[in-house]
């Protein structure tokens, strides 16, 4: 075994058995922290096993003590166990003894409010047992060595709290520290109890500090972000070890299961069954390979046949590459695809044991939870191990089959426990989330965000449209991915029909693959090339505005569903309030924009599947990934790729012949993509060059010129320097500024929640009285008799049918509201703010104030 269980340390060499030293305490029982110190041990090396996780730690000794000796490899190796081990030997502080678990060790000299505290003790104890081992070292093992004594004992300072900066992890050794005053004032807070002498001094510590410095100057990119990843990973195992145990000591729950896949043939034998998968086993057994001009093909199942078997036959020759980008058209049957791909890599590549699919919105989210409930929906305990996790999704309960149908109200409080660690350690073997969750594991300092990180390990990820956000940050999510990806052994799967190449931009060296070859077999055929007529002569109009109103009202006489978007929420709503009073126009009218919640845009979206004829106008919401097949278009003209996204909902089964897109120009897309490089005016359809392109799809032409400019802007002298960001906050572990740099979306401070009351008919049938929910939730929030974890999931649950109320606006202090929580306001009479079911922007905005 590579971490070798004999190096566990023996705390009972640690403590003075005169004194009796407590973990917790729960009633009537005690658990010393030797106890509870096994226990942190047993499930670390659960985790360990289950997860695979030797493998990642050997990767990082590779990385970083490459051609060490033996001796010191295996001093690494004991840092890395003994983290665990002492994570909270400074519970032997007898003033946190005394007023947290009541045990009074009757040290009189110590003043219990000087420091009731245990994680900084605890990193000090650390250090003092490791820096006098890497002593007997020399040169540059010893200074590696150093660095993750160091790096482990911050971790080991956290894990109560949030990550913030090793900077200030160094401070506490400083004048007035809590480091330097435990090491000088506050001696006596384990000098009676700690059996071992502590030599360490704030002076040493501090040239351990000079030593940690200049080693991480000296390391390559790719060392400064595995260290980073390191840390992240480092606190997410002795935290979930630490909780586990607690857990078990507390409520009587033993975590057995971590939600790994330890047989893919469960899922992929169900996905192999299925008719689609099977038509293209017997087209690959017929045809695959025999034709080399599908130019003439007029059918599209043809083309998705090739695309999948291309795809896996790339994938299977290149298995040992970590991301793989899939570029194919819309209608091409890719998240079909990258199913396939991510049940192959785990049947071909024994080592992963859970798969991640990452959507831009939560929208999407939903949409491919319904597709995977259609391929297992005869295989319930199949649909048991995939969870939702959104910020709209209920935590899933796990629950026996006898008792699938009781109620929340009526279930055990253990369910509820288990269900909430479940949830925060994602302790199931497939996952369905938004980029936004993957970016706070990936880079957020919380607790709650760092919790799962280990589960990251020996995965596989599927982005899906991974470019629509901030393309400033573009270069440095592509060199973490590369990073994650090796050093956690992950497979990353990035998957467009407008994907530029990432590659230009990182910083470091990755295997990465194009998974199709020639992409002209796709791109360039007739079926998806001629699939949407493309006209421009809207941007020539004199009166763009009455021209365009005109174009679509006639448009709507000849029983076509139509799409109008609109990059300004002012334009979209001013449209439809239009055609909605035009008594001529006699199809139906719907808006999506920004502005509606989940239920109403799931409402639009199943009646503009069903409709023959419909004008849906919308806001970009609808660009990427949402399904629908519509008949014509119109947009705003504003981002390239963009433009190929809204491409994408018109005609997109292939089978019309008269599709058209009409693009015109109200708004200026500078004015909404104020910090998009794409917005230049020269790489817009303003430009003859770029009109053509887009008809060519020869997309990587604009975005060779995007990442140039890319470049430039990330590589002067400015606070987007991607060279200064990873050589100084990553290289200094400055968790904090890492974090701001890296999150897609930023909180307005200006924004406020509201809730507006009303009754909603669900689509089950089900009648949702606003009044009801809100009162729940108050109700909930209130009770603080009822056990933590219950109340997570009972909240988490009436969350979810909250959302069907809530919508966002811009603060307005003239605001009025009727009851208030935190950041949300609730509205009494929210009916009043809807006219024939929709949201009347303009009396909303009269009377409360102006949407988000």
């Amino acid at each position: 075994m590579y971490l070798n269980k004999d190096l566990i340390i023996d705390l009972d060499d640690f403590i003075n058995d005169k004194y009796k030293i407590l973990a917790h305490i729960n009633e009537d029982k005690e658990e010393s922290l030797k106890e509870h110190t096994n226990l942190s041990l047993k499930y670390f090396y659960m985790i360990v096993k289950e997860k695979n996780l030797e493998n990642i730690f050997e990767k990082f000794e590779e990385e970083f003590l490459k051609d060490f000796s033996c001796e010191a490899r295996e001093l690494f190796i004991d840092m890395i166990i003994n983290t665990i081990t002492l994570h909270d030997i400074g519970k032997i502080n007898p003033c946190f003894q005394k007023l947290r678990l009541h045990n009074n060790l009757k040290i009189n000299q110590c003043n219990p409010s000087k420091n009731s505290r245990h994680s900084m003790l605890s990193s000090i104890l650390y250090i003092n047992h490791y820096f006098y081992k890497i002593k007997l070292f020399k040169g540059y093992e010893r200074d590696v060595l150093l660095d993750f004594m160091i790096m482990n004992a911050y971790v080991i300072s956290r894990h109560h709290g949030e990550l913030n900066s090793l900077k200030l992890f160094k401070d506490k050794f400083s004048l007035d520290g809590e480091g330097e005053r435990l090491l000088g004032e506050e001696r006596i807070l384990f000098e009676s109890t700690y059996n071992k002498d502590v030599k360490i001094t704030v002076n040493k510590i501090d040239k351990i500090f000079e030593k940690v410095e200049k080693i991480e100057e000296s390391y390559s990119k790719d060392k400064k972000i595995y260290r980073y990843i390191y840390e992240r990973v480092m606190l997410s195992l002795l935290v979930a070890s630490d909780f586990y145990s607690t857990t078990e000591f507390m409520d009587d729950i033993e975590m057995t299961n971590l939600g790994t896949i330890n047989n893919i043939g469960d899922f992929y034998d169900s996905f192999k069954n299925g008719q689609i998968y099977k038509l293209i086993r017997k087209y690959e057994k017929n045809y695959y390979g025999k034709n080399e001009d599908f130019t003439n093909i007029t059918n599209i199942n043809v083309l998705r046949n090739e695309l999948f078997l291309d795809a896996e036959s790339t994938l299977k020759h290149n298995i040992h590459k970590d991301i793989f980008y899939l570029e194919a058209p819309t209608g091409s049957g890719k998240s079909n695809v990258a199913t396939n791909l991510s049940f192959k890599i785990l049947e071909e590549d024994k080592s992963k044991n859970k798969i991640f699919y990452v959507y831009p919105f939560n929208t999407l989210v939903e949409q491919n939870i319904k597709t995977l409930e259609k391929i297992f929906k005869d295989k319930l305990d199949i649909l048991s191990k995939i969870a939702v996790i959104n910020s709209i999704e209920p935590i899933k309960i796990e629950k026996d089959i006898y008792k699938k149908e009781e109620s929340l109200e009526t279930l055990p409080v253990e369910y509820y426990k288990k269900a909430l660690l479940n949830r925060e350690f994602l302790n199931y073997p497939m996952v369905l989330t938004t980029h936004v969750t993957l970016f706070k594991y990936l880079f957020n300092t919380s607790k709650e965000s760092i919790f799962p990180i280990y589960q990251l390990a020996n995965s596989v990820i599927v982005l899906d449209e991974i470019q629509s956000y901030k393309n400033m940050i573009w270069g440095e999510i592509i060199t973490f991915l590369k990073a994650y990806s090796k050093i956690l052994n992950i497979k990353v799967i990035i998957m467009s029909a407008t994907l530029p190449n990432l590659d230009k931009l990182a910083l470091t060296n990755g295997e990465t693959i194009k998974l199709i070859n020639n992409r002209d077999k796709y791109f360039k055929n007739p079926i998806f090339k001629n699939r949407v007529k493309l006209d421009y002569s809207l941007l020539y109009s004199k009166d763009i505005e009455e021209d365009l109103y005109e174009n679509v009202k006639n448009m709507s006489f000849n029983s076509k569903k139509i799409l109008v978007e609109f990059i300004s929420k002012k334009a979209a709503y001013s449209f439809y309030n239009r055609l909605k009073e035009d008594y001529k126009i006699k199809c139906e009218v719907e808006l999506m924009s920004g502005d509606d919640n989940l239920k109403e845009r799931e409402r639009i979206l199943d009646k503009v599947s069903v409709s023959k004829n419909i004008i849906l106008v919308a806001t970009q919401v609808i660009e990427a990934g949402v399904d629908i097949d519509m008949d014509i278009g119109y947009k705003n003209i504003s981002l390239f790729d963009s433009e190929e996204q809204f491409l994408g909902r018109i005609n997109r089964s292939c089978k019309k012949n008269d599709a058209i897109a009409y693009f015109f120009k109200i708004d200026e897309a500078k004015e909404i993509y104020k910090d998009d490089v794409r917005n230049n005016k020269d790489i817009t359809l303003l430009e003859d060059e770029i009109k053509n392109t887009l008809v060519e799809k020869d997309f990587y032409k604009v975005y060779d010129i995007i990442i140039d400019r890319l470049k430039s802007k990330t590589g002067g002298i400015n606070e987007l320097n991607i060279e200064n960001f990873f050589k100084d906050e990553i290289g200094s572990l400055d968790f904090k500024k890492v974090e701001e740099k890296m999150t897609l979306i930023k909180d307005d401070k200006n924004e406020i929640s509201i809730f507006l009351c009303s009754d909603l008919k669900m689509k089950n049938g089900e009648t949702l009285i606003g009044n009801d929910v809100w009162n729940e939730y108050k109700s909930l929030l209130l009770n603080k008799e009822m056990e933590y974890s219950e109340r997570k999931v009972k909240l988490s649950n009436i969350r979810s049918k909250m959302n069907n109320f809530i919508y966002k606006i811009k603060w307005n202090e003239n605001f009025i509201y009727n009851d208030r929580i935190g950041e949300l306001c609730f509205i009494e009479e929210g009916d009043k703010y809807f006219k024939e079911g929709k949201l009347d922007k303009e009396k909303f905005i009269t009377g409360i104030g102006e949407f988000i």
